[in-house]
């Protein structure tokens, strides 16, 4: 039980917006679509919803093809980017708008009410106006909105974008514990790789209009399959540096190469897209070890991040970042060293962006 997309295509004044989507969603998963802005998103979820058509393919849920089904009779919710909710309701009608139409009774509707509000934390607010809320708050409503309907399928479109931090890390969080405690499958598009790390069960990540990765969390994060996803789906992003494997010896700059047996890489000669994640490489200070490498670099930017501090530096032509494990100061174009274990690099095929070589896999 739960969603099937079969071959789902979308066309829009000649361009394709969704190419040959085929995945497979089962209930109680809590699935992440991670993409940049216009990469087919948003797009997607309207097709789930059934507010457009494909033009090509299926829409299959529970065994039925629902592909032609009127958007009215799919038992689907949406809550998007901007909170929209009717300005002349309580935040109680609100609530129970969907439950009113679905002609469920008044005693039934007041207990459903309430135990929403309560669960999204906004039960002092049920007999204020919308325009008497906060943002957040505004939001809490509409998303308790869709999940007082019960709907099979719950979609989210970049609920959280207009959010302040702390309001985002509070919703989350509850939209987790909220997503385990139902049967209900949960989308949630989003261009932040932090969403789905701290929410999701499972990945999808998209690019041009495709899924080019799709499985549980911790695997497509480990595992990344092709450049895009380890770009997209890291925070902050991999670290890509163009070389190429001549013999015994890894370059990946004029001035910065790696014997292959430190990186554990047999593979042929020719080139490679070389990936690492910027927590895999620390400065000098922090870290040792047999395998770690140096490399010098010169700083562009530092900036503080909760307790840590995020290095952009450039090594020769490359531009890379860095994460230091404590709050520190560093001066434009200081020079500093860091190290990393060769062993963190995935290599990607250069001219398709495929995974050649997984670090993982090395590791093990």
């Amino acid at each position: 039980m739960g969603i099937q997309l079969k071959g789902v295509d979308k066309f829009s004044e000649g361009i394709k917006y969704t190419k040959d989507l085929d995945i497979t969603i089962e209930d109680g998963t809590f699935l992440a679509i991670v993409a940049p802005t216009g990469t087919g998103k948003t797009t997607l979820l309207r097709i789930i919803a059934g507010i457009q058509p494909p033009d090509k393919g299926q829409i299959i849920v529970d065994g039925v093809d629902v592909t032609n089904v009127h958007v009215r009779d799919r038992n689907i919710a949406m809550v998007y980017q901007q909170f929209i909710n009717y300005p002349s309701f309580t935040v109680f009608n609100n609530i129970a708008s969907p439950l009113r139409v679905a002609r469920v009774p008044n005693a039934k509707i007041k207990e459903r009410v309430q135990l929403i509000a309560s669960q999204l934390q906004i039960s002092e607010f049920l007999e204020r106006l919308p325009q008497e809320l906060s943002g957040g708050q505004q939001q809490r409503v509409a998303i308790a909105r869709a999940l007082a309907k019960d709907a099979r399928i719950v979609l989210f479109d970049e609920p959280l974008g207009n959010l302040d931090y702390k309001l985002r890390e509070d919703l989350r969080i509850e939209l987790k514990n909220l997503a385990a405690e139902r049967d209900s499958i949960f989308i949630y598009a989003t261009p932040e790789p932090i969403d789905a790390l701290m929410m999701a069960s499972h990945v999808a990540v998209m690019y041009d209009g495709r899924i080019i990765q799709y499985g549980e969390l911790e695997d497509v994060y480990l595992r990344p399959n092709h450049v895009k996803s380890g770009e997209y789906f890291s925070d902050p992003p991999m670290n890509f540096m163009d070389g190429e494997i001549r013999g015994d010896t890894v370059t990946i700059s004029s001035t910065f190469s790696i014997p292959t047996a430190q990186m554990e890489a047999d593979l042929p000669d020719g080139k490679y897209t070389f990936g690492i994640r910027p927590h895999h490489i620390s400065l000098e200070t922090e870290v040792s070890g047999e395998n770690m490498v140096k490399m010098d670099a010169t700083v562009n930017l530092a900036e503080i991040v909760g307790s840590d501090t995020t290095l952009h530096l450039t090594h020769d032509d490359m531009d890379f970042i860095a994460i230091a494990r404590e709050m520190r100061h560093f001066d434009l174009d200081e020079r500093i060293n860091v190290l990393f274990d060769p062993r963190q690099i995935h290599i990607f095929d250069a001219s398709t962006g495929d995974i050649v070589l997984n670090a993982v896999e090395v590791r093990q």
